[in-house]
């Protein structure tokens, strides 16, 4: 199944834990997540001495995408402007980063901070996130996923670079090996994108 698992400890004695499944899944609209979620726990419960939930288990939706992420005034960061990587649910560094250059924009010129911000996070996030929105189409499909996983942790380089990429760690631009793979997959994933939507697994 294409998802992920993730616990935080909160510093007192409390752990956030939850787990994700991606919307491009066959079957996601039957998915129990509460299952789900109590299956991970009671795999991590002893090694992490785990009790029982203190609050009842909450949903929502990451997005992946966003249609207008500034306007006069204003701009979206974060989850807001859809800065998740679809490849791992992650999207701390994101909110951070867009964050921090929303202020800078505004910081410098008000009048033109939304073009500006929306060129600058445009400029450094888009690609990325376009190949991570590309490769959640492949691993919705089992008879992708698989085969896919055996090459991406095949080899003790290739797991490397694999890890690399799922810590938001490498892009297209990195140099050495990881950047040309990163380059790669760009351009077979945007070959192969017509294809992947037609071919998406329903819900």
């Amino acid at each position: 199944m294409p998802g992920y698992g993730w616990m935080f400890p909160a510093g007192d004695g409390t752990v956030n834990i939850g787990v994700g499944a991606l919307s491009t899944m066959k079957g996601f609209k039957k998915l129990n997540l509460n299952t789900l979620l109590d299956q991970y726990a009671s795999l991590v419960r002893e090694s992490w001495t785990l009790g029982e939930y203190i609050e009842k288990p909450r949903a929502w939706r990451l997005p992946m995408s966003c249609m207008k992420r500034s306007g006069p005034g204003w701009v979206a960061i974060g989850d807001s402007a859809g800065f998740v990587n679809p490849m791992n649910g992650e999207g701390i560094d994101y909110a951070l980063e867009s964050g921090m250059l929303a202020v800078n924009c505004f910081l410098d010129n008000p009048e033109t901070a939304p073009q500006e911000y929306d060129r600058q996070v445009g400029e450094r996030f888009d690609d990325f996130l376009r190949t991570g929105r590309r490769f959640s189409l492949i691993i919705g499909h089992p008879w992708l996923l698989k085969p896919g996983l055996r090459i991406a942790v095949g080899t003790q380089s290739a797991a490397d670079i694999t890890l690399a990429v799922m810590g938001n760690l490498i892009d297209s631009s990195t140099p050495g090996v990881a950047g040309k793979v990163m380059r790669l997959a760009d351009n077979v994933l945007r070959v192969a994108d017509p294809v992947l939507r037609r071919t998406r697994a329903k819900a």
